[in-house]
């Protein structure tokens, strides 16, 4: 249960975060989130140590994987946003983070629930194509079936066979591809 309720937050948190590159200004969006890095960083030396942050522990307690370091997913998830926004832009940037939040979620909930077959490590293909499936249905809203297709299809690869955690990956592969392929996403 404790999985279902983390992806739900991934998926909010990440949609969240595409709504507010989308009505900010790029330069503030950039700052805000070298400051929720930095201050992140060091909330979460804190709590490693032992130190209780109001919210801040409660939220690590409740949604972080057992025996991680707190909030590394959260840290990732800022530091590829960051990257994919000061190297490509807030309308690529969006289409990745929609691309993360909703195939890393669905995936996961539907391999824990649903998956029989192991493909990859614990990863399976029923909770692969689900994500890609789920991926692929959002993207419609904004992009061609084409587009939609190949960028959940690579999301899905790279969230199946990445070496570092997939909240740096996916946004990473995902603005590279409509850079390359200039198929831009429609907002």
């Amino acid at each position: 249960m404790k999985e279902i309720y983390r992806q739900f937050s991934h998926l909010l948190f990440g949609l969240l975060i595409c709504a507010f590159i989308y009505f900010a200004d790029t330069q503030i969006a950039l700052y805000t989130f070298v400051a929720v890095i930095f201050i992140g960083v060091i909330i979460a030396d804190a709590v490693s140590r032992g130190i209780k942050i109001p919210l801040f522990s409660y939220l690590i307690d409740k949604l972080e994987r057992e025996g991680s370091f707190p909030g590394k997913g959260a840290l990732f998830f800022f530091v590829g946003v960051l990257f994919c926004l000061q190297f490509f832009g807030s309308e690529i940037t969006i289409t990745s983070i929609i691309v993360l939040s909703v195939l890393d979620s669905v995936t996961t909930v539907a391999g824990v629930n649903f998956g029989k077959t192991k493909i990859f490590g614990k990863k399976t293909l029923e909770g692969t194509l689900a994500g890609i499936f789920a991926s692929a249905a959002v993207l419609l809203i904004f992009t061609s079936p084409v587009t939609a297709i190949l960028l959940s299809v690579v999301a899905g690869i790279t969230e199946l066979l990445s070496p570092v955690d997939d909240n740096l990956t996916i946004p990473l592969t995902v603005c590279i591809i409509l850079a390359l392929t200039g198929l831009a996403p429609v907002f």
